[in-house]
């Protein structure tokens, strides 16, 4: 049965053939001309062509964002190659991607950076996409693989890099507004002005969405502020300032029968008060020194307050709200300088990061039974990189990193029958507890369990890349990386819950042939100790209570990524790509839960008069096991899916006017599913809009 679907599923993806994702801005004749491994990628230790990078990397375009079919961000991103949608929700607030098969714990194991800076959050919930509008995006970085020694903890399955639009010189201006299905609404409006010395640029972006089921309404609202100076050619400053506000609405999974059932029975709810509301506030500060004889020195100071209230399992409109609360302060030091060597050029990097997160999640304040989770999260790491030219066609990286993770956690139980100086008497089962003050029982938090995690965790990489023509690039590389538990996993964690580590293998071609065609492969392999998972029962199916655990068996992942980009004709390309990913348990050879072997992507764009651009957009996912299947035995393979998006754009000088139809051939899919409940996703939807630049 399962060969079975496996081949439908391949047909479905075959057939999608004339679908794809759009990755150009302008005429096809330019984009012919600018390869995509000429593309400068600075999510690492400093900016480096792709060509030159010894692993798997990805750049997604301004250009590609304004003629894409995709909406939103996590859309835009699930089109690459070994990069997988996440949602429990069909929207972007609670979405995510997961590169190379992490599985469920992929928000904790793929690092999501604004303008290079991690904006992960302390606990499970990752990283919030939804914090940054689509239109204030310049581009997009994805490296794949570890890239612990430039980002340490958490930078596992890979690291996403979204780069915001900066001002140009001269005085700027956009605006742009999109409507569609679900009562949605997506509109912006930007002005920048800069010269040589000053730049300045402010954006505002607004959202809102009734969602496609019942009670999955998001409204977002976001403002980001850019301002620098550069008196001098030697010293550079700047601040960036990004606000964001959302309410939305949890609509929870639904069972099979209803996700097998009507349209109606997936766009219901059980939980139509469940919600809440957020508050993210970040504030950065940038100061580059120097030049290339002194070297250069870059210091960055970022500082993020975020207020969370939500309700989960409500019973009516007036259930109190719980609250998370997160202060977190960060500084970045990175020192590069050139060395001149053997009569070759080579770059040294030297760096330091120390971050303190102050974390609280109050559950339903100042009820009997309610909880406290507190942590406090104190990081400092240093790390040392090399890129070395040997010879016009061979170049060596190499990097070291060493951190310390200390983690102070509790939970705090909000009793009435608080003491100041509490006397236990008696023998269980019988004991009481008295108070010897005079103040008597009172009504208060206690602490029920306060504990000290301090981890020091290191990691190497290393790799090759060999350039023997101009047209073809090759590499290897090896790579560690580290996780530690979070906020989150420590709460139902064994007791000796502790880090995971992995060991990474990779190697993989790049190949030009003239102007029409770009192909790359990259082939990977890893291993992975201790993986922290959440799990019903370990993987040989034994129960247990709920809780994380490091995994008693080695993890391996083995896989791949093919892309191709073929410029048929001047007004004519295509672009593909494949990716296998196999995730499993080395001893039992289970499969890790939610993660499709095969994922794809196909890609036409056509333009039939110089003003038009067709672009339509299929997407494959293969079968998955379900959510709390560890055995790979208890419920059905999740069925593989097929989206295909579809967008006609007219572009004129500034102007973009576009419309277009997401999920065209109305595919009945849910990303996430556990003990066969159900999170569906949207249905056939509309959309048109504008965009206007100048």
């Amino acid at each position: 049965m399962r060969t079975h679907k496996r081949l439908k599923g391949y047909a479905g993806f075959v057939l999608l053939s004339a679908c794809a994702q759009v990755t150009t801005a302008g005429p096809l004749e330019d984009s012919q001309a600018d390869p995509r491994v000429d593309e400068i990628i600075s999510t690492g230790v400093r900016d480096t062509p792709i060509a030159q990078l010894p692993r798997s990397a990805s750049v997604i375009t301004s250009g590609d964002i304004a003629l894409a079919a995709a909406t939103n961000v996590v859309d835009l991103l699930a089109s690459e190659a070994n990069l997988t949608l996440r949602s429990t929700a069909g929207n972007e607030k609670f979405s995510g991607i997961d590169i190379r098969g992490q599985g469920d714990t992929y928000s904790s194991n793929v690092l999501l950076l604004i303008d290079g800076v991690s904006i992960n959050e302390a606990d499970l919930s990752g990283a919030d996409y939804s914090t940054v509008a689509l239109g204030q995006i310049e581009r997009i970085e994805i490296l794949r693989g570890p890239n612990t020694v430039r980002y340490g903890n958490g930078a596992v399955g890979g690291v996403i890099n979204i780069i915001t639009r900066s001002p140009e010189p001269g005085f700027g201006l956009n605006a742009r507004s999109r409507y569609g299905s679900y009562s949605t609404t997506d509109s912006g409006v930007g002005a920048s002005w800069a010269n040589e010395a000053v730049w300045f640029g402010v954006d505002g972006a607004y959202f809102d969405s009734e969602g496609y089921r019942d009670n999955s309404d998001l409204e977002k609202k976001d403002l980001l502020l850019k301002g620098g100076v550069s008196p001098v050619t030697w010293l550079q400053a700047s601040a960036t300032a990004s606000w964001h506000r959302d309410k939305y609405g949890l609509p929870g999974p639904i069972s099979k029968e209803q996700f097998d059932g009507s349209s109606s029975d997936r766009e219901a709810t059980e939980r139509p008060f469940d919600g809440g509301e957020t508050d993210d506030d970040r504030l950065r500060g940038d100061v580059r020194l120097g030049a290339a004889r002194t070297g250069i020195l870059k210091l960055t100071g970022v500082t993020r307050d975020r207020d969370n209230q939500f309700r989960l399992g409500a019973p009516a409109a007036d259930e109190p709200y719980s609250n998370i609360s997160e202060d977190s302060d960060t500084v970045y030091a990175q020192y590069e300088y050139d060395v001149d060597w053997l009569g070759r050029s080579h770059a040294l990097v030297a760096g330091f990061e120390g971050m303190s997160t102050d974390y609280a999640r109050e559950d339903t304040p100042e009820q009997i039974g309610s909880e406290n989770k507190i942590g406090d999260i104190r990081q400092q790491a240093w790390f040392l990189a090399a890129d070395m030219s040997l010879s016009d066609t061979l170049r060596l990286t190499g990097g070291y990193r060493q951190d310390r993770y200390r983690l102070d956690s509790r939970d705090e139980i909000y009793t009435d029958n608080l003491c100041d100086d509490p006397v236990v008497i008696g023998l269980p089962p019988n004991q009481i507890t008295i108070c010897n003050d005079s103040g008597g029982p009172r009504t208060g938090y206690r602490v029920d369990r306060d504990e000290r995690n301090t981890w020091r965790n290191s990691a190497v990489e290393a790799g090759v890349v060999w350039n023997p023509s101009q047209q073809t690039s090759l590499y290897f590389a090896y790579a560690q990386s580290f996780r530690n538990p979070n906020v989150d996993e420590l709460v139902f964690a064994a007791d000796d819950l502790g880090p995971q580590t992995s060991d990474n293998w990779e190697a993989g071609i790049r190949r030009l042939f003239g102007s029409m065609l770009e192909l790359s492969l990259g082939l990977f392999y890893s291993e992975t100790d201790d993986e922290i998972l959440f799990s019903l029962s370990d993987v040989q199916g034994n129960l247990l209570l709920p809780k994380n655990i490091n995994a008693p068996e080695v993890v391996e992942r083995t896989g791949g990524e093919f892309e191709v980009r073929w410029y048929a004709l001047p007004e004519l390309r295509f672009i593909g790509n494949l990716g296998y990913t196999k995730a499993e348990f080395e001893g039992s050879g289970n499969t890790l839960p939610l993660v499709p072997e095969w994922t794809g992507a196909l890609t036409v764009q056509w333009n039939p008069h110089e003003d038009w651009t067709m672009t339509v957009t299929g997407n494959y996912v293969d079968d998955r096991v379900d959510g709390n299947d560890f055995t790979n035995d208890v419920y059905p393979e999740l069925e593989s899916y097929e989206v295909v998006d579809a967008k006609l754009s007219w572009d004129s000088d500034s102007l973009q006017i576009y419309g277009g139809i997401n999920n065209l051939l109305d595919e009945e899919y849910a990303t996430s599913v556990y003990s066969e409940n159900y999170y569906p996703m949207p249905d056939r939807n509309y959309y048109v809009g504008f965009a206007y630049r100048m």
